[in-house]
């Protein structure tokens, strides 16, 4: 089994934070991770100067690689170790594309730049961020070896299918001068010698890559001293100060999206904090009762509470001495309401009956349709209107 890990940067880019390259750290890891085979893969972006002097530092497998912004995604192309010159050239026309944040090139112009991809090791990100598009992907699926995962669990799951690609898991790790912590993230594979083609036709096997060296899948390192988890169950044992909070909280820090509750944190407690969080958390229960089972109450109630009592008791005490006085003034009021103010003369309304029924004669005249033919021949229509009208103000100025 050898052990690999095809995916580290030595360069800043614009896809990168800032750091400053350190050879002696990335020996250091190669070394103490005892790695059969590394690849150089820094973001659209190939410097053959630093690579021959990484190969001269570095004792063991060295490929030539890019990473590409590819449709939004992250592709891993792997080289073999010769033709550095044109493997450069090809990495500088990506670079020509790839300028400020967000800019990628297509399927079409990574053909069109490195031509034949069956003569290169392509790994797209799959179970990890930024990923290939599914459709990507499906373009490239004859050509593509592996899948890069972010976790032994994603590692784990995507192993027993088959129907995902070859899981592969490795440490993305920007070498900086002053790092003190390593990765633990690589890959075993059974490839016999170190070179692209068999690299490419293990990848191919699912059954030929695994996290661990003898274990396959069942465990993979947490820590650079070699301590393994178990890819199912784990539970920590031992005497008290053994260890065991330091071990957890080491995990913690190695591992990413970890949920991690310390010792005693769910039973110990500020007691003063701990009652004005009750306090407000009965005060919340008790807003939402009276909410719930008094809403059909509230607008009597704000009403009832609106009611102030000593207004309302002077408006009574007003009533009633109102009420009082004029009860007494009521034998006055009748005698003064008997009396005759002026002398008085009932208007006279007359009635007008005969003009009334007049009027109505002639507008009879005017509007009878039944015989129309017999009174147009001895009364003109015009002059008909016309006395109904001055019989009308007639009546007018009398009534």
């Amino acid at each position: 089994m050898k052990k690999i890990d095809l995916h580290m940067h030595t360069i800043s880019t614009i896809s990168d934070s800032y750091f400053e390259f350190s050879l002696e750290k990335l020996k250091e890891y190669v070394e103490i991770a005892e790695l059969d085979a590394i690849a150089i893969t820094n973001h659209d972006i190939f410097d053959l100067a630093q690579f021959n002097e990484i190969c001269e530092a570095i004792n063991c497998a060295v490929f030539p690689g890019i990473e590409i912004n590819l449709d939004a995604g992250h592709l891993l192309l792997i080289s073999e170790n010769h033709d550095l010159e044109g493997f450069q050239l090809k990495a500088n026309e990506v670079a020509k594309n790839v300028v400020a944040i967000g800019d990628s090139i297509n399927v079409d112009d990574l053909i069109r730049i490195f031509g034949d991809l069956n003569n290169y090791l392509l790994i797209p990100h799959y179970e990890k961020k930024p990923s290939l598009h599914a459709e990507t992907i499906k373009r490239l699926k004859d050509v593509i070896s592996a899948g890069e995962v972010d976790s032994p669990k994603k590692f784990v799951r995507m192993s027993k299918d088959e129907t995902e690609l070859t899981p592969v898991i490795f440490s993305d790790m920007r070498f900086y001068v002053g790092m003190t912590k390593f990765p633990t993230r690589q890959t075993y594979i059974d490839c016999g010698d170190i070179s692209l083609k068999s690299l490419k036709f293990a990848l191919r096997d699912r059954s030929k890559v695994s996290l661990s060296k003898l274990e396959g899948n069942s465990i993979f390192q947490v820590f650079e001293d070699g301590q393994c988890l178990s890819t199912g169950l784990n539970v920590i044992l031992g005497a008290r100060s053994s260890g065991k909070t330091e071990t957890l909280t080491q995990i913690n820090n190695s591992c990413e999206n970890v949920k991690y509750i310390p010792q005693f944190s769910l039973v110990q407690r500020d007691d003063a904090n701990y009652e004005k969080e009750f306090n407000a958390d009965v005060t919340r229960k008790k807003s939402i009762f009276s909410d719930k089972h008094l809403a059909s109450f509230k607008t009597v109630l704000d009403d009832v509470l609106s009611i102030d009592t000593e207004t309302n008791k002077r408006r009574v005490a007003d009533y009633l001495d109102t009420l009082m006085k004029s009860a007494e003034e009521a034998q006055k009021f009748d005698s003064f309401s008997k009396a005759s103010l002026f002398n008085e003369t009932l208007f006279d309304l007359g009635e007008h009956t005969s003009l009334n029924e007049l009027v109505g004669s002639v507008r009879q005249l005017i509007e009878n349709i039944e015989f129309r033919d017999v009174i147009d021949r001895y009364i003109d229509t015009n002059a008909l209107k016309a006395l109904a009208c001055e019989l009308i103000v007639i009546l007018w100025s009398r009534a």
